[in-house]
């Protein structure tokens, strides 16, 4: 899941607009205040201009950038790793047997199976750096 957050740009906390004792303060955080995907810094700026609440808010837009964050639940990224990652253990298996193989046809046949699962390999990474 995707959302967005506001946070400072040179210090890249996440920040919260809350209210604190009947007036809006801004607040810093390592965790996102999280914010859907149709929101921009304008509406954000545009919202905090024309409300009366946020008058004398201390809070300098462009000092500020809204970031989008994939959200990811808990155990799922896990499950997802240790799937890819079966590839691994049959290319390991499969050079393992290559290596002991004496038979020459059988060589060559594991041969081209061992291509096959470096090629899956190959996407394997791939996915797994583009997960996190």
């Amino acid at each position: 899941m995707k959302a967005k957050a506001l946070r400072y740009k040179e210090s890249k906390e996440f920040i919260y607009i809350q209210e604190l004792g009947g007036e809006p303060s801004v607040f810093t955080s390592d965790l996102p205040n999280l914010h859907p995907m149709t929101a921009t810094i304008e509406l954000i700026g545009g919202m905090l201009e024309d409300n009366d609440f946020y008058e004398g808010l201390d809070l300098d837009l462009d000092a500020i950038e809204l970031v989008e964050l994939d959200i990811i639940e808990s155990g799922k990224v896990g499950a997802d790793i240790r799937n890819k990652l079966g590839n691994y253990n049959s290319l390991v298996q499969m050079v393992e047997l290559l290596l002991m193989e004496k038979d020459h046809e059988r060589k060559i046949k594991l041969k081209k199976l061992v291509r096959k699962e470096i090629k899956l390999g190959h996407e394997t990474v791939k996915y797994l750096a583009n997960l996190l």
